[in-house]
């Protein structure tokens, strides 16, 4: 099972378009002036038919001279259903800075293909940055041209000269492109037409996702007619923690950034689907919401007790506006990842009780929170305490149950178990429904959403006391539009503000220039503002017999002090647990052990034992841990710290509002920053977004 997902996002998105050539710009491609073209089928067996015939073809383009016509003939009977069409071009290509790779396709004859993925390669193929076709092109004959674009900004990479390492790959020096298609059942006999590849650009972020939304939404609502209808109508508490949500999705903020939703947990977090239904429903509620974007981080069998790690270092990095937990676990842990969240985010939360499995049966009819999974009235208890959305899914199951006649039973395609314990898609769909029913607008909420988030204007007059304020230094400012803006070395605007978190919104232009960043009389890269990325298991890891290899080792640390941002490896010494770590910038920093408490000999990271995961079938709450160590010589894992600022604004660029964060992670405390204007070029700002976390 895949620990980490993106979805309802833009990592790779398509495009497609139809046009003739008579309507298309003529322009040189990469498939031309020299390019060499081949094909790697990923099977080789001289008894079964593939043959892959490349012409070049004057008569039918879209772009340069002409068009390449593959010729594609393989049998029925074959181990694999796909085909990689190789594009070598006679230098490598720079494209570290191109957002989106174009090209056309047009089948002329046979049954058709389907887009499967892209790799943009180094020479020798040692590096490859990896884009997916999600939503994938279908092409047949007799067709026009169609147009895909794939998006370069979000890739993958794998690095198979140093294979136990994060791959990095800027794409530099692109020595082959490599098209991957999906071919259609039973023989192949198809001519395939490509051209018209090279560098454009995208549409902007929220016109993407727009277009992803309507496609959805289309999908999603000729699915749900098949299930019964039910009254979503809002109830008298829904929605009493979510006062940021609403705000965000009814209001949606300027310049318009995406509604971020991410989901932790379990595979039970997992089977709730891709976001889809969330996002949809969320729509149709709120029709002016911004583009709403559904991340998830899962895992087999994760309890609380590990998804702490992922809230510290997966979620809190991207400060979404809601986070989602559904899982399992004691109560204990989930407060802590309450806490975490509630210290460094200002995320709404919803929580949702765990459905009705197949061994709760035996409690059908006496006690509708009894299950082995959770203590739910504790839940119920400390979600109130935190300020937490909860929501009675499990009882709101069971009423789905009897108001449909149902039964608590594994029934894959009419009922809501897939099997004993996850719920099959229609079981999603009631507690995606029973989630999304929470979001209402309300006449008052259980906090001040201005609390925690709020936006400072920019005035002419200082700050009294502790106010907060941003106010301008120096008599070279003008005002237009509501944005200030200078030219003047020296020119300064001074923010005072409490939180731990602070935004810039300004105009680019192109006569714009930079500024340069201080907070508390320091410069921005000394500020106290640290942030630990996700930990991630080295390539060559011996995969346990149970899970994957992401069930086992350490799913979360802590940092410490004298931060230095580089990156750290932490390196399995011997099969009892041993382990040795590393920083590419200060060195080896000592050695720990996998159940003993650790803090590094400069004192930057420490490991807590009690993160570091024995397994996917280590759920301490439900049976106790064997004491087998799964963990083997060499396993290695690697994590970044990083600074969570910005020690320059650059104002520079085409004329258009943006959004930059300045810091994150900060004390969340009263703090004065100060930009500062370089002289070269005018730096024009609107607004400062403070965000002040409800614990301290």
């Amino acid at each position: 099972m895949s620990r980490a997902t993106l979805l309802l996002g833009i990592a790779c998105s398509l495009y497609p378009q139809t046009a003739t050539p008579a309507e298309a710009p003529m322009a040189p491609d990469w498939s031309e002036d020299g390019a060499a073209w081949s094909t790697q089928s990923y099977w080789q067996d001289e008894s079964i038919l593939q043959k892959y015939t490349f012409t070049p073809n004057k008569d039918d383009r879209i772009a340069g001279q002409s068009s390449m016509q593959v010729h594609v003939q393989v049998a029925a009977n074959r181990p694999k259903d796909f085909v990689e069409l190789r594009l070598s071009p006679p230098r490598p290509l720079d494209l570290s800075q191109t957002e989106a790779v174009e090209l056309w396709l047009k089948v002329v004859e046979g049954p058709g293909l389907r887009t499967r993925s892209a790799f943009f390669c180094s020479p020798g193929f040692e590096k490859l940055a990896i884009a997916d076709w999600p939503d994938g092109i279908e092409a047949s004959a007799p067709s026009q041209w169609q147009r895909t674009v794939i998006d370069l900004t979000n890739v993958r990479v794998l690095d198979k000269a140093i294979p136990n390492q994060a791959g990095v790959y800027d794409r530099s020096n692109v020595a082959t492109i490599c098209l991957n298609f999906e071919l259609p059942p039973g023989a192949v006999d198809m001519t395939l037409r490509i051209d018209g590849i090279r560098a454009t650009t995208l549409p902007p972020l929220p016109e993407r996702l727009r277009a992803a939304a309507v496609k959805a939404d289309r999908g999603f609502w000729r699915w749900r007619a098949r299930f019964p209808e039910r009254d979503l109508s809002p109830r008298p508490d829904d929605a009493r923690n979510l006062a940021l949500s609403i705000r965000k999705l009814t209001h949606a903020a300027a310049p318009e950034r995406p509604f971020l939703i991410w989901g932790i947990g379990p595979s039970y977090l997992n089977f709730l689907g891709d976001g889809t239904a969330l996002a949809c429903h969320l729509r149709q509620r709120f029709p002016h919401a911004p583009p709403i974007v559904y991340k998830k981080h899962v895992g087999s069998s994760v309890p609380w007790q590990y998804v702490l790690g992922w809230a510290q270092h997966v979620v809190v990095p991207e400060q979404p506006d809601l986070v989602l937990l559904y899982g399992i676990g004691l109560e204990s842990d989930l407060e802590k990842i309450f806490q975490t969240l509630r210290r460094q985010t200002t995320a709404d939360i919803v929580v949702a009780s765990v459905h009705w499995k197949a061994d709760d049966v035996q409690y059908w009819g006496k006690d509708e929170d009894a299950t082995n999974f959770a203590d739910i009235p504790r839940m119920r208890r400390i979600c109130e305490e935190y300020g937490v959305e909860f929501v009675e899914n499990r009882k709101q199951w069971a009423s789905y149950l009897r108001d449909h006649d149902m039964k608590v039973e594994v029934d894959p395609q009419h009922g809501l178990l897939l099997d004993a314990v996850h719920q099959s898609e229609y079981g999603a769909l009631v507690i995606n429904e029973n989630i999304v029913r929470h979001f209402a607008a309300r006449d008052t909420y259980a906090f001040d959403p201005d609390r925690r988030e709020r936006r400072l204007d920019v005035t002419q007059t200082a700050a009294a006391g502790g106010e907060e304020k941003a106010t301008l230094s120096g008599p070279n400012w003008t005002f237009l539009e509501g944005a200030a803006a200078t030219a003047a070395s020296g020119s300064r605007i001074t923010v005072r503000f409490t939180g731990n978190r602070i935004d810039l919104i300004g105009v680019k232009s192109p006569d714009g220039g930079a500024a340069r960043v201080t907070l508390d009389g320091l410069p921005a890269e000394k500020a106290p503002c640290f942030l630990a990325g996700q930990i991630e298991p080295a390539a060559g890891n011996a995969p346990p017999k149970q899970g994957s290899v992401g069930d086992i080792g350490p799913h979360g640390i802590i940092l410490g002090r004298d931060l230095i941002p580089q990156t750290w490896t932490i390196r399995l010494t011997n099969d009892e647990g041993s382990y040795q770590l590393t920083g590419s910038a200060t060195g080896a920093d000592g050695t720990g052990h996998v159940l003993k408490p650790f803090t590094s000999n400069s004192g930057q990271i420490g490991i807590p034992p009690e993160l570091w995961r024995h397994g996917a079938g280590c759920v301490p709450f439900l049976h106790p841990w064997d004491g087998t160590i799964l963990n083997k010589t060499g396993d290695a894992y690697t994590f970044s710290v990083a600074r969570a600022c910005k020690e320059a604004v650059d104002f520079r660029g085409k004329e258009a509002e943006f959004r930059v964060n300045l810091f994150q992670a900060l004390p969340n405390e009263t703090h004065v920053l100060e930009l500062i204007a370089a002289g070269d070029g005018k730096v024009t700002v609107k607004y400062f977004d403070v965000f002040e976390p409800p614990l301290r």
